[in-house]
């Protein structure tokens, strides 16, 4: 740039407003549209870049996730910064975008894994270190957090939310933004949050990944878009289209939701990205005859920035001059994208440059992380491994490295995880722990006979779950349920560990184990945190985010179904308890229901008090909760509610409220439950979401069947 005089929009002193507007005035159209661009790292040119090209992806493939991508850098991004900044005639500097999924170089258990803390302040440190660590490599924003709620165990992309509860998913998924952005976006140790993908993407039928989705209005409304409205509320900065259509139309040319609901309700002004490829795929939804009508259709919808297809850039220009778009919508479309530019920073400080990051309290807390994600399902007094002097550590997972990372992990540094097998010998040198190779039958029986009990260690690679990996039939891998059938004959406990990306289906042979701990996969720290759950260290404080069904046949099933014309009420019933069944094979109950955990420890929670109760409002709850067991420990106390008579029909039971506490034994507290009034609301007739007055049921206890109706009256 060869002006003197700094511009407006460069001087700092200026309102964000103020500077977008003097910028708007002096972009071309071709200026413009470029700025709607977003181009993958390997595709960028010198010529987009001194032409003001909005955005550049520092991934190489669609599939990220699953794809080696080449580490992220923040001199590869300030080299070519130096010419969008000097070279261009406005000096516009693009924004970066990442992967940084649940983890950067320190890499946290997956966001469904994070789900099973049920902490809000535990996602929003991991994603406040991922902040920090990505920063220093030069990215600016992250697709994350995916906020789809998911009842499909099938689908890969399970691992990548926070479960099938709207609420959970919207307090944790909040909790992720302000990690990600902090209270200043603009710091330099801050990024850019994404809420994706907007919306209904985890309804993909069969567990399909892209498939179709059949969702009604008001289930839209009440399902999948309040963890959307919250992550707004929240200050996310960014929402990301999904690839399904919605009643035939696809998401990212969906005006209902990109312009009506999203902008015109709930007023964000930040900017929508398109996924990979999306707006070229309206051609395969059949919505549209060519990349010119498929840019139309998007931007007229409100999708701001067109990821990697390059259509906006085709053919914006013409559309403009055909009077198929208007220049305002593409001005607008800039305005915002320019918008969240000055918000992060990035005009003031295009550049990264470089900053050393200590990890050590980083790999700390995801070392804590990979231990209070666990979840215990089962436990007949074999854990911890207090006395245990000889185990056996067998099983495919027992010395998995990279594999704990779990999918969607871009730049982890596989160098510093250990397994599972060094991790027990590293924190409890004084057992002996004895292996045999997953291959070698004999060397396995060898170790299993000679021990006091066996630690068997199951599940799925990270190339198993994940984008484009859903399954069939959501079953351990082949040949490790006999595995476990041939440990379970040789009379010693067993102590079935499952590291997995998705809720599997386990064998009924699972159910003979003395144990049963779940770990989703539980990041680069995974093998010690894990190690010091097993030998007492630490206590696994998970609560299940989804449902563990009993079979492939039982799939969707979900805590908040709705009642039907015949109700059995058959998920929240007892196996062996009175009721019909659904399938004449097998219980209607799951095997594992949402919200259950087991710890170390054991607590009450009592018959909750009414503090207050109105329409306005919402429920107030008081209830005492007592640490009956022999060691310190923490529980979840949760909060269920039904509306028993309503204009549509309710769910069975849906969470409303959540509160972990943590007591010493014989310790007693008051803890208070707030449930908001969206939580008591519903869409009606008429299309409008409020709370009406009358009869709420409602349950306070340690899972999703647990606690005794309480009748409350909202006046």
């Amino acid at each position: 740039m060869n002006d003197k005089k700094t511009p407006l929009w460069l001087d700092s002193a200026h309102k964000t407003e103020e500077r977008v507007e003097a910028l708007i005035q002096e972009m071309t159209v071709e200026e413009c549209v470029l700025q709607l661009l977003q181009v993958r790292v390997d595709n960028v040119t010198p010529e987009l870049l001194k032409g003001g090209v909005g955005s550049v992806i520092l991934a190489a493939s669609a599939t990220a996730g699953n794809d080696a991508q080449e580490q992220s850098s923040a001199k590869q991004v300030d080299d070519l910064q130096r010419v969008a900044v000097d070279e261009s005639r406005l000096g516009i500097p693009f924004v970066t975008g990442r992967d940084v999924i649940h983890g950067h170089n320190t890499v946290f258990p997956v966001p469904l894994g994070q789900a099973a803390a049920w902490d809000p302040e535990l996602v929003e440190q991991g994603c406040r270190v991922s902040a920090v660590e990505a920063s220093a490599d030069g990215i600016h924003w992250t697709f994350s957090p995916m906020v789809d709620i998911c009842r499909d165990p099938r689908w890969g992309r399970i691992m990548e939310g926070y479960g099938e509860s709207p609420h959970l998913m919207s307090v944790l998924g909040a909790a992720a933004v302000r990690g990600y952005q902090t209270d200043d976006p603009s710091a330099e140790d801050a990024i850019a949050a994404c809420a994706k993908h907007f919306a209904g993407y985890g309804a993909a039928e069969g567990g399909r990944d892209y498939n179709s989705t059949e969702i009604t209005r008001s289930t839209l409304e009440d399902v999948y878009l309040p963890p959307f409205e919250a992550l707004v509320e929240a200050g996310c900065l960014t929402f990301m289209s999904s690839f399904n259509e919605i009643d035939g139309v696809s998401s990212a040319a969906n005006p209902l939701l990109l312009t009506d609901i999203l902008r015109k309700r709930w007023g964000f002004s930040g900017f929508v990205v398109t996924d990979w490829d999306a707006v070229r795929e309206l051609l395969n939804h059949g919505i549209a005859e060519d990349g010119a009508e498929a840019a139309e259709k998007c931007l007229n919808a409100g999708a701001d920035m067109n990821m990697v297809d390059f259509l906006y850039g085709k053919h914006l220009a013409s559309l403009l001059e055909e009077g198929r778009i208007k220049e305002e919508t593409l001005r607008e479309s800039v305005r915002r994208i320019l918008r969240v530019k000055v918000d992060i920073g990035l005009f003031d400080r295009p550049y990264t440059g470089l900053r050393t990051v200590d990890r050590s309290s980083h790999k700390q807390l995801a070392r804590e992380a990979a231990a209070r994600c666990s979840v215990l399902l089962k436990n007949e007094g074999v854990l911890p491994l207090a006395s245990t002097e000889c185990v056996a550590v067998l099983g495919p997972m027992a010395t998995a490295t990279q594999e704990l990372f779990g999918s969607w992990t871009l730049d982890g540094i596989p160098s510093e995880v250990i397994s599972l097998l060094d991790a027990l010998k590293e924190v409890a040198p004084e057992r002996n722990f004895r292996y045999a190779d997953w291959g070698d039958a004999s060397g396995m029986d060898t170790a299993a006979v000679g021990s006091d009990c066996i630690l068997l260690v199951l599940g799925e690679t990270p190339s198993r779950s994940g984008e484009a990996h859903s399954v069939g039939d959501p079953m351990l891998p082949p040949g490790q349920a006999d595995m476990l059938e041939q440990m379970l004959r040789f009379g010693k406990p067993v102590i079935l560990l499952v590291i997995a990306g998705r809720p599997l289906v386990l064998p009924e042979a699972a159910q003979r184990c003395a144990a049963i701990l779940y770990s989703f996969h539980p990041g680069s720290e995974g093998g010690r945190g894990l190690a010091d759950v097993l030998v007492g260290v630490s206590e696994p404080e998970g609560r299940l985010p989804v449902t563990l069904p009993r079979s492939a046949g039982q799939i969707p099933i979900y805590h908040d179904h709705k009642p039907t014309g015949r109700p059995t009420n058959e998920y929240h019933r007892a196996p062996g308890e009175g009721g019909g069944m659904r399938l004449i094979d097998q219980p209607g109950s799951p095997l594992y229901r949402f919200g259950f955990g087991l710890g170390y420890s054991e607590f009450r929670v009592g018959i909750p008090l009414v503090c207050s109760a109105s329409v306005e409002q919402g429920i107030m709850l008081e209830v005492e909760v007592e640490n009956t067991g022999s060691c310190k420990g923490s529980t979840v106390v949760q909060a269920y509610t039904r509306i028993p008579v309503a204009e549509r029909s309710q769910p069975v039971r849906r969470l409303s409220a959540f509160h972990r506490v943590r007591l010493d034994t014989g310790e007693t507290c008051q803890v208070r439950l707030h449930l908001h009034p969206r939580e008591l609301s519903y869409t009606h007739l008429d299309g409008e979401k409020r709370t009406d007055p009358g009869t709420v049921h409602v349950w306070v206890g340690q899972h999703c069947s647990d606690g005794t109706l309480l009748e409350v009256e909202l006046a």
